[in-house]
């Protein structure tokens, strides 16, 4: 080798362990009292690349002129809703004489933003969705487009008849599908209804990250990336939009309700974005990595581990999620969540480092209220509200003013159930027991009352605690809100997945992923519904899926198979590779991943399939139990059914 070639190699080497390795953390945490961003914060937007730039992608559209969303408010018969197109311009790149056109599906081109839509026109019109768009103009040309994903409405949802049992949708169980997607929830929906259950929940259907370039601590797209959105668009790791509505029209049609997991206290982690370099030091080396991607393609952008001005704000990075729109200061500044006992931490506080959302901001308030809304107009009847203890109540309850003002302003819905996730802890006093402030007990109903919430519309936004089946009531007795607000269940999936603060449950229940004990996580599920000591109205059954014994604990869904990884790092890193396997199975009488003794990993577990569980459910809601030829008779149908398509299949590849 050559003396310049040793020469320019020892240069390169020396200026790897020289490189400047600081970047801009350490100027964005909040100082003394500081609750959010200062308002200059918000020149920090429009950070998205334009059109031609190398960093451009086709699914950003022109986020970088114009961002927007569509905001749903129904008159009180629900049969007629004004659309009004939200939008928010870069003026600092406009010029003075620009003009914004709107066009909402096939009605004419109009300079207002707002449309007005009626069940006596348009029912069925636009059964399919309605796309919207808008333009900007300068000199009659086309400088920005942005096209909204497409909105349904109350009247075109399939109605739902149950029997009286189920109490108009305020009493029942609800079987809550991790890891499944939209298309095989559907075809579950049959069964679900045979069967006798209320209704079931899907996991966060908003955009969040997925990404197969990348890997996390061995596994491509962990699951907990689910609860890191990047937008409120519908289309997630488990399908898009149009799937998401269609398993809803499919349930809805079978007599099963459809809840939706909401996440509404954050957005994705910092550090965590579409920027296309990071650099943190590390063991004595400068780390650096690039982009995540997401679900539907939106941009989004952060400030952690950034050490350059934004190319195209010619500032430092700003917090900015374009595709909802949110900005800087429509989150809280950052301030680690550093005390389980202090409400005003927990509210302010960024958990795990996830980007905090400024809900006491009218804008936030709203824009998550109109974002439920959207949920409610595809058919969705009921929502489960994530990390609720981290929105203070009385956020929480102006929030429910203005979801219920977007309804018309009558009474919730007679099917509508929210369910807030508030786990107790060490905290029970502060949360529940106490009184206080940051109770979501009686002051949480007072304060609900107070902004204009009925005594209806109080019983039926209810509290998940964790307190079953260990502490209830944690209280020691049910003085701060009935049993009827309160919804039990055996299991969660934070519970079971590993490095989770799992309950303790000893000889009170089961986690059925993590004891692999069939028997007893049956004995405890039946359990749930014999119970008799409280008038519980609304019960959950976790359906979820094993984990690998390589550690790897990402859904079987095919996203967490390291096969269908593309970046540089799967090769030597992608080491908890999850093999795909199809969710529904007409075959399936649950409990599929067995015991200890045979379990079977990365395998869905359809503990709702369980005929002793279903009877139990169905002796709770006062319906005759079933026998195992009236329950899975038209399954096994569907099952050979399917083996004679395959088969089939298999000959005409032969023949041909």
């Amino acid at each position: 080798m050559s003396k310049n070639k040793i020469l320019i190699l020892i240069i390169l080497f020396i200026s790897t362990i020289t490189e400047d390795c600081s970047n801009f953390n350490g100027e964005y945490p909040c100082q003394g009292d500081q609750r959010e961003y200062d308002k200059s914060w918000d020149e920090r937007s429009f950070q998205t690349p334009p059109r031609g730039d190398k960093n451009y992608k086709e699914s950003y559209q022109d986020m970088n002129l114009l961002v927007g969303y569509a905001a749903l408010k129904y008159n009180q018969e629900k049969t007629e809703c004004t659309i009004k197109f939200v939008t928010r311009v870069n003026n600092k790149k406009l010029p003075s004489d620009y003009k914004i056109k709107y066009y909402f599906g096939d009605e004419k081109e109009q300079d207002e933003d707002t449309f007005i839509f009626t069940s006596s026109k348009h029912k069925d019109k636009y059964k399919n969705g309605l796309i919207m768009i808008a333009k900007i103009f300068v000199d009659d040309k086309v400088i920005a487009k942005l096209e909204l994903e497409e909105e349904y409405f109350l009247w075109d949802a399939p109605p739902i008849y149950q029997p009286s049992n189920y109490e108009g949708g305020q009493k029942g169980a609800i079987v809550e599908f991790f890891g499944w997607p939209f298309n095989d929830i559907a075809e579950e929906c049959d069964f679900l209804s045979k069967a006798g259950y209320m209704a079931l929940k899907v996991f966060p259907s908003q955009e969040s990250i997925l990404t197969f370039d990348t890997v996390e601590n061995g596994e491509l797209n962990p699951w907990w990336f689910l609860y890191q959105p990047v937008s409120y668009r519908q289309r997630s790791r488990m399908g898009s939009k149009k799937e998401f509505k269609n398993m809803i029209n499919v349930c809805r049609s079978k007599g099963v309700r459809v809840y939706a997991d909401a996440v509404i206290n954050h957005m994705s982690g910092n550090g965590n974005d579409m920027y296309w370099d990071h650099r943190n030091p590390a063991g004595g080396s400068c780390i650096h990595w690039g982009p995540k991607k997401s679900s539907d393609g939106s941009p989004w952008w952060t400030t952690g581990w950034l050490y350059e001005s934004n190319p195209y704000t010619g500032l430092h990075p700003g917090l900015e999620f374009p595709a909802v729109p949110y900005t800087a200061t429509d989150f809280h500044c950052e301030r680690a969540l550093s005390s389980w006992s202090d409400g005003n931490i927990l509210n302010y506080g960024w958990l795990s480092g996830l980007t905090d959302l400024n809900s006491e901001k009218e804008y936030v308030r709203q824009r998550i209220a109109d974002y439920m809304t959207s949920l409610i107009s595809m058919g969705v009847s009921g929502l489960r509200i994530d990390a609720a203890k981290h929105v203070s109540p009385e956020n929480l309850a102006h929030i429910f003013k203005k979801f219920k003002d977007n309804l018309g302003g009558g009474d919730l819905p007679g099917d509508f159930t929210a369910y807030l996730e508030v786990l107790f802890g060490g905290e029970k006093d502060l949360l529940l027991c106490g009184g206080g402030f940051y109770s979501y007990g009686r002051p949480f109903s007072d304060l609900m009352r107070s902004v204009g919430l009925s005594e209806s519309d109080i019983y039926k936004i209810k509290i998940w605690g964790n307190d079953y089946p260990k502490e209830f009531p944690i209280c020691g007795n049910w003085d701060q809100i009935s049993p009827q607000r309160h919804v039990i269940g055996l299991d969660c999936h934070d519970d079971q997945n590993p490095g989770s603060s799992s309950r303790d449950m000893q000889d009170k229940g089961s986690v059925y992923i993590k004891e692999k004990n069939a028997e007893r996580h049956r004995h405890f599920n039946i359990e749930l519904f014999t119970r008799r000591e409280a008038d519980w109205k609304i019960k959950l059954v976790m359906t979820s899926y094993s984990f690998m014994n390589n550690g790897g604990a990402g859904f079987p869904d095919g996203n967490s198979d390291c096969r269908n990884c593309i970046g540089v790092q799967c090769k030597n890193f992608c080491t908890k590779s999850v093999p795909y396997q199809k969710a529904y199975d007409p075959n399936s009488i649950g409990y599929d991943t067995g015991s200890s003794g045979n379990w079977k990993e990365g395998s869905y577990t359809r503990v709702h399939r369980d005929i002793d569980v279903i009877n139990a459910m169905r002796g709770w809601m006062g319906l005759s139990p079933l026998s195992d030829e009236e329950l899975f008779r038209d399954e096994r149908k569907k099952a050979m059914e399917m083996k004679l398509n395959k088969s089939k299949g298999k000959f005409m590849e032969i023949i041909q």
